[in-house]
């Protein structure tokens, strides 16, 4: 399953939660693996409740239309599914479902109070709801009676940790990333501008069986500075490109330079010093380090390599969410690293009269070991004769 239990079990042991509640389709897929193109479309149909107590059934809270629409995926593992009314329609299974809505709970927090109630968990408890919200409504109908906490971050915290199953969507998001950026340099050495060069990324994603998320491209002409995205490029210029695809809701997060014509002796210095810097500091992805010291490592280590002037890299966690750890309030936090969380590192540099390059890898920390889910080849691209070429 998606869900890491043992993780989720650990965390709400350490917090003292006694339930969670999730209400966006991010967070009820992550828990139960309900997901149908009405509930994650509509992106407030369907709720996710998972009690501590392994004794007390979790359960998919959603709209009555919504229990016999078709998953998109495998379907939900959690046994209840129970429906509350916004309109009648197709019922659990797939059949009419009934045209009254005379004894459902009739919004959210009725259909949530109602189930505590079933579980046992009305009084007492501690329940970690992703929209604090809903979390005081459901306090109120209890009649005070729950202790209701926020639970945005902290399911964040689970998901750092990846299960198999987000591991293959992850390799299948990285993979496609991958194609989509090929195929837009691609067209960008045959001479397509980058505005065109974007159309193309979209359209490849979408042929790979990913969606594309998005597609920061950037024309450079060193001596000049940025470049309009539907200039005409000219031998020297760089194109960098920082892209996220989805698949399976889960995203991917890779940085690639492309060059028009052979990269020149200064642009292919500052490029193998982050190369090489990146490669030099792999070892400081260890569990337990902080993502600011790790950052400042690899600085460190690419300054070193032969590039003094770069300045810093950005370091996140990715998942069902470009930024996939805790960030309270929006806020870029330090983190500490775990061992099963996939990381990805911005590497941007320019220099005025060299061009501006971009460098991002995506890692899995995997029993002390540091593995590359995307292939390493292709960091830096030479456009030439209508293709695209991989510089090493």
């Amino acid at each position: 399953m998606l869900l890491n239990r043992p993780r989720a079990d650990e965390l709400m042991d350490r917090d003292g939660i006694d339930a969670i509640v999730a209400s966006t389709p991010i967070n009820t897929y992550y828990l139960s693996s309900w997901a149908t193109d009405a509930s994650w479309g509509f992106g407030d149909l369907a709720l996710a409740l998972l009690p501590r107590d392994h004794a007390k059934e979790a359960a998919v809270l959603t709209v009555e239309v919504d229990t016999g629409q078709p998953q998109q995926r495998g379907g939900t593992w959690m046994r209840i599914v129970r429906g509350y009314a916004r309109k009648p329609g197709i019922g659990a299974g797939g059949v009419q479902g009934v045209m009254t809505s005379e004894g459902l709970p009739q919004n959210h927090p009725e259909a949530v109070a109602d189930y505590l109630r079933e579980i046992g968990l009305a009084k007492g408890a501690r329940i970690a709801f992703e929209d604090r919200g809903l979390g005081l409504d459901v306090a109120e109908m209890l009649g005070g009676a729950i202790e209701a906490v926020g639970a945005r971050d902290f399911l964040r915290d689970i998901r750092m940790v990846k299960t198999p199953e987000e591991m293959g969507h992850m390799r299948a998001a990285a993979r496609k990333t991958e194609l989509a950026l090929q195929i837009s340099a691609e067209a960008i050495a045959a001479g397509a501008t980058c505005a065109e060069a974007e159309r193309v990324f979209w359209s490849a994603t979408a042929l790979t069986g990913g969606r594309p998320v998005f597609l920061l491209i950037t024309p450079y002409r060193p001596g000049f500075g940025r470049l309009d995205k539907g200039a005409a490029l000219q031998e020297g210029d760089t194109i960098t490109f920082d892209a996220t695809t989805e698949y399976a809701h889960y995203t991917s997060d890779i940085g690639r330079t492309a060059v028009i014509g052979w990269p020149n002796a200064d642009q292919l210095r500052v490029f193998n010093a982050t190369r090489l810097g990146w490669r030099a500091a792999l070892p400081h992805f260890r569990p337990g380090r902080l993502s600011t010291d790790v950052e400042k490592a690899v600085t460190a280590c690419i300054q070193a390599a032969g590039n003094p002037e770069f300045k810093g890299c950005g370091l996140h966690s990715v998942g069902l969410e470009h930024t996939d750890h805790p960030h309270p309030n929006g806020g870029m936090h330090t983190f500490e690293l775990v061992d099963g969380m996939v990381i990805s590192c911005d590497l941007p540099w320019i220099g005025p009269a060299v061009g501006k390059f971009h460098f991002e890898d995506i890692i899995y920390l995997n029993n002390g070991e540091v593995e590359i889910l995307n292939n390493p080849d292709g960091r830096l691209l030479a456009c030439v004769d209508g293709r695209a070429v991989p510089v090493e």
